[in-house]
């Protein structure tokens, strides 16, 4: 929390704003949760000998000129079926699915750990972080999550959510 605090105002300090601010927090923990464990995963996989894959590096498609920048698409995420997309979506969705069995009541009550309030409240902070793929959830064309991408993080967010409760249940 202090951190989060100081680089507030170290941002402010230099000039730029909140919402800039809330911007960069938001991708550092996108960034962390998709691209950094699948680069994991990537390193695994190579490590064990099962994957010889190489990263290519492509060029990428920059506006030409101001009025591309100031257009009303500016700072909206596009998808595609890139495997980044599935963790990404399958962790929002598992969230909405914490926040949902929280709010009607289906969390198992036989535990004294407590009211899960705490784990409501960060469940609520990765969903407003993961605010983009939400959005992506119900868009169309370019700014859409791919429906085949939907289907993956569907059936991995529901085995990862079933694991969970039965072992909730069980423990």
């Amino acid at each position: 929390m202090i951190y989060n605090v100081y680089t507030l105002l170290e941002y402010v300090k230099i000039g730029l704003s909140m919402r800039q601010w809330w911007n960069n927090q938001r991708m550092c923990i996108v960034r962390t949760t998709t691209a950094s464990f699948l680069g994991f995963l990537n390193g695994m996989v190579q490590l064990s000998g099962l994957s010889d894959i190489a990263f290519d590096i492509t060029e990428k498609e920059y506006p030409t000129s101001s009025a591309d920048e100031n257009s009303t698409d500016a700072g909206r995420f596009t998808f595609n079926e890139s495997p980044v997309f599935v963790i990404g979506t399958t962790i929002l969705l598992v969230h909405l699915t914490a926040m949902l069995i929280k709010f009607w009541g289906l969390q198992p009550t036989h535990s004294e750990n407590g009211s899960g309030l705490g784990e409501f409240i960060c469940s609520t902070y990765l969903v407003m972080c993961y605010w983009p793929y939400f959005k992506g959830l119900f868009g169309r064309g370019k700014y859409g999550i791919p429906f085949s991408t939907m289907c993956k993080s569907v059936v991995f967010a529901l085995v990862f959510v079933h694991f969970c409760r039965s072992n909730a249940i069980s423990g």
